[in-house]
C-alpha cells in the first residue's frame, strides 16, 4: 500500500512540474528510487515537555526537474522517536518530505499521520502522573518549524488523566 501511495504521489508531483513534456522545446527530467531520509528535530509540547527527536523515512523518492525548478520528494513508511523532560515517545505511520526550489519558494515542506505510543512520567506537563498512551497523530512542517497534533488515549498509568491532547512545536533539520 505505501508503494502504491507513493507511485501515486511521484506521479502529482510530477503532473503538476506543468505541462512540459508536451513542449518539445522544455527539457524535464525526472529520476525515481527508493531512499531514505534522516532528520532530527528539538521542540516543546505537550505531554512530553522540552523534547529531542529522531525521524527515519524510507519510500519511494523523486527528483523533477525542470529549469528552474526542482523538487526533491520522497514519501512511504515513517519512524519517529522522541525523548522529553515528561516523557518518551514512539510513532509509526506514513509520511511525506520535499525540498522545493521554485521561483517563489525555496524551502522543505513534510507531513505526516502517525500512530504514536507515550510513555510519561509525573514531571509531564499535562498529565498527573505516569501513564502509557496510544493514539493518531499528525505533524506538519514548512521551512523547518514544525506543528504536531494528536489525541492519545490511556493504556495504563494510575493517576494519569484517560486522555491527552498531543501538541508540540519545534525545528526540524534538514
Amino acid at each position: 500500500m505505501v508503494r502504491r501511495l507513493g507511485a501515486a504521489i511521484v506521479l502529482v508531483l510530477a503532473a503538476l512540474s506543468g505541462p512540459a513534456w508536451a513542449d518539445d522545446e522544455a527539457e524535464v527530467e525526472i529520476t525515481i528510487e527508493p531512499k531514505n531520509h534522516v532528520s532530527f528535530g528539538m521542540g516543546y509540547g505537550g505531554p512530553l515537555g522540552g523534547a529531542a527527536s529522531f525521524e527515519l523515512l524510507h519510500g519511494l523518492g523523486a527528483d523533477v526537474k525542470e529549469d528552474p525548478t526542482r523538487v526533491k520528494a520522497i514519501v512511504g513508511a515513517l519512524l519517529q522517536l522522541h525523548a522529553g523532560t515528561g516523557g518518551g515517545k514512539l510513532s509509526l505511520g506514513v509520511g511525506g518530505h520535499a525540498h522545493v526550489k521554485t521561483e517563489d519558494f525555496k524551502g522543505t515542506a513534510a507531513a505526516a499521520l502517525k500512530l504514536s505510543l507515550a510513555r510519561t512520567w509525573h514531571s509531564s506537563i499535562d498529565s498527573g502522573g505516569d501513564g502509557t498512551y496510544l493514539g493518531p497523530e499528525v505533524e506538519l512542517s514548512v521551512m523547518h518549524v514544525a506543528v504536531d497534533l494528536g489525541v492519545l488515549f490511556r493504556l495504563h498509568g494510575s493517576g494519569a488523566p484517560g486522555t491527552l491532547f498531543s501538541w508540540g512545536l519545534g525545528v526540524r533539520l534538514p
